[in-house]
């Protein structure tokens, strides 16, 4: 990965650890929420490569009652280049958890889980000044939190997506 300073603006901006950090952190906040512990931390990296990806994002369903398993078999092209995605995201969800736990937004409990440290109210504020798109990827965060959370184990999830811890 580059330095901050040597990266091209676009990925800077796309990629900024304060925007990638919050959208982990209601991603794990809602997964919290259902299943009453933190995220496992290999299931952490899998938020961002469906968050970012539009097309991924825009035909997730509207509601945790829908199968993850049935929705990838009706929709098998969201499992296309996942793992491709996952693997190139990969630095910039090591960085905005390391950019969390530097500021306690994140912190690891017992057994490598994962959770946040930010209140509705300290993530709605900082939702408030992001532009349509990235707070749409915010919204889908918190629905993916959810459905993770109600999908099964860590395992069953990544297989569901084509890769494995």
């Amino acid at each position: 990965m580059k330095t901050w300073l040597a990266r091209p603006k676009e990925e800077a901006y796309l990629f900024n650890p304060a925007f990638c950090c919050t959208t982990l952190s209601v991603a794990m906040q809602n997964y919290s929420s259902v299943k009453d512990e933190g995220v496992p931390f290999a299931l952490s990296f899998m938020f961002l490569p469906i968050v970012l990806h539009k097309p991924t994002r825009e035909s997730l369903p509207l509601s945790t009652r829908t199968s993850m398993a049935a929705w990838l078999q009706e929709n098998s092209e969201a499992r296309v280049f996942f793992y491709e995605r996952l693997v190139s995201l990969k630095p910039y969800t090591q960085e905005a958890i390391r950019f969390g736990m530097l500021l306690d937004w994140i912190v690891m409990r017992n057994g490598g889980l994962l959770e946040t440290t930010l209140s509705t109210s300290d993530i709605s504020r900082t939702t408030r000044i992001l532009s349509d798109e990235a707070r749409e990827c915010v919204m889908r965060a918190r629905f993916l939190g959810k459905w993770f959370a109600k999908a099964g184990a860590t395992h069953t999830v990544m297989a569901f997506w084509g890769v494995r811890p």
